[in-house]
């Protein structure tokens, strides 16, 4: 059998796609490995202090990323928004079955659910786009403290914008069942007020704390990353790789997101009977 110069045969063809499989394992597990370690890193920057007197403050530093997020999220959560309220107001009308609980459905599903997940996979497309080119540009502070900052700053707005976001969407559905339903803006805004729960709001914080620390802990990992995604050779266009880490870092995120939103919906909602049902049931015959 020929050998080749090292000494060793090649390997068969048919077994080049095992090879791309067993790589792409072993680069998932690295890199959750890595924004594992850099999570941790980011929980301890804040107690070991700043290692250069000229660094700023991790308070202005978080203060500084959660501006910027909050001036790009606004426009961007509530446009989306303006497509959920008046989707979910028109569920109402083209069914038909429970037109005085619009308000109920609009709010409390918003509230309850869409807002937070809208919201995040909206920061998971933004955060990256300026997260990842900014770090691999280099930063003057260590990568721990760059990311606790960008992390405070991400689980502070999630939240912030997912409320933003049911305020809007609350309010062009009321528009929207006012206009095609001609329901009344006090049947509208008292069933969403009977239908309310502390419960929901709760859920909203923690469900946009998580959304949003999981979106730039994976944004500070592949901007901290450089670009090195396990190839053997860098790729010679540093604007090529820029773009596909934000590419990754977006798609990783909303993966994520999906994936804690369905799991938050098994083991709350299903599994916790506070979390039950609470719409009121449509009228029968």
């Amino acid at each position: 059998m020929a050998m080749i110069a090292g000494g060793h045969a090649p390997s068969p063809r048919w077994l080049a796609p095992i090879g791309r499989v067993g790589r792409l394992a072993t680069g998932t597990l690295n890199y959750l490995g890595s924004a594992a370690l850099l999570t941790l890193a980011a929980a301890a920057a804040p107690v070991r202090g700043k290692d250069d007197e000229d660094e700023p403050s991790l308070y202005a530093a978080t203060v500084h990323e959660l501006s910027w997020m909050l001036w790009a999220g606004l426009p961007l959560v509530g446009l989306v928004h303006v497509a959920m309220g008046s989707f979910l107001s028109m569920q109402a009308y083209f069914g038909s079955t429970f037109v005085d609980g619009t308000g109920a459905v609009v709010g409390v599903g918003l509230l309850r659910n869409l807002a937070t997940m809208m919201t995040g996979l909206t920061l998971a497309g933004l955060l990256p786009g300026r997260i990842v080119p900014e770090l691999r540009r280099g930063t003057r502070v260590s990568a721990g403290r760059a990311t606790a900052a960008r992390v405070a700053a991400a689980m502070l707005a999630c939240p912030l914008l997912a409320l933003w976001g049911c305020v809007v969407g609350t309010v062009v559905g009321w528009k929207a069942s006012e206009a095609l339903m001609g329901l009344s803006t006090n049947m509208y805004f008292l069933m969403l007020v009977r239908m309310l729960w502390f419960r929901d709001v709760v859920g909203l914080v923690i469900k946009g704390v998580l959304f949003g620390g999981v979106t730039a802990v994976l944004a500070c990992a592949e901007g901290l990353a450089g670009g090195d995604d396990g190839d053997e050779a860098p790729a010679a266009d540093p604007v090529v790789a820029a773009v596909a880490g934000v590419v990754r870092a977006a798609s990783l995120a909303m993966a994520a997101i999906l994936l804690l939103n369905m799991t938050w919906f098994i083991f709350i909602y299903h599994a916790v009977p506070v979390y039950g049902p609470s719409l009121l049931q449509p009228p029968t015959p």
